[in-house]
């Protein structure tokens, strides 16, 4: 199919449909025990209508983390120039970070608590963003090695370490119920956590 009947598709309102259907099923019954069928039943359509617009069940959870604005979240990131102090670049792109996944709460606690429960497919979209995250930031850690500001550490290394920092910080607000602060508090609480942690990592680089 050409690039033309992609876009169609890509922005009907059965698409739409289908997406928010399946988003609440899933978080109702999990993502291995929603069929096809059901989002089908659910939005009012044939199975084949379904199938016109996603190949299968996999693709469709795809579909979903990629509107939710994760993916291209982090191919704008792998762009960031260095024009500021590491550190600054850092403490900015933390509170990004947190910004979306926080926007986005009962999303990633339905991709982290059905893949810890063994579901393959949320278990491969974690990995996949994280992966995509660490070969992101890495590169923009890089370009900062370059200028002479990351000393002896290691991008790689410390793009896991970093991300760690802000992963279990987010996973530790996730996990409350109910949340402490209203989401604006809570958010800003946690960026403040997630930078003071990054600080302190960047003080003992050499």
């Amino acid at each position: 199919m050409g690039e033309q009947g992609r876009a169609d598709r890509g922005g009907s309102a059965t698409r739409r449909q289908i997406l928010e259907a399946s988003l609440r099923l899933f978080s109702q019954r999990g993502f291995t025990r929603t069929t096809v069928r059901d989002i089908a039943r659910h939005v009012g359509i044939t199975d084949a209508a379904i199938y016109y617009h996603f190949s299968s069940k996999r693709e469709l959870l795809e579909a979903l983390v990629e509107e939710k604005g994760f993916i291209s979240h982090l191919q704008n990131l792998e762009q960031l120039a260095p024009t500021a102090s590491l550190r600054e670049c850092l403490a900015i792109m933390a509170r990004r970070a947190v910004e979306i996944m926080d926007s986005h709460r009962d999303f990633l606690r339905l991709i982290v608590l059905e893949g810890l429960a063994g579901d393959e497919a949320m278990g491969d979209q974690y990995r996949r963003l994280v992966d995509r995250w660490e070969r992101a930031l890495s590169v923009v850690l890089g370009r900062f090695q370059e200028r002479g500001e990351l000393g002896d550490a290691d991008p790689a290394r410390l793009s896991r370490q970093i991300i760690s920092l802000i992963l279990g910080a987010f996973l530790d607000s996730l996990m409350r119920r109910p949340p402490q602060e209203d989401a604006e508090e809570r958010r800003r609480a946690l960026a403040s956590l997630v930078v003071e942690a990054i600080g302190a990592l960047l003080a003992g680089l050499r």
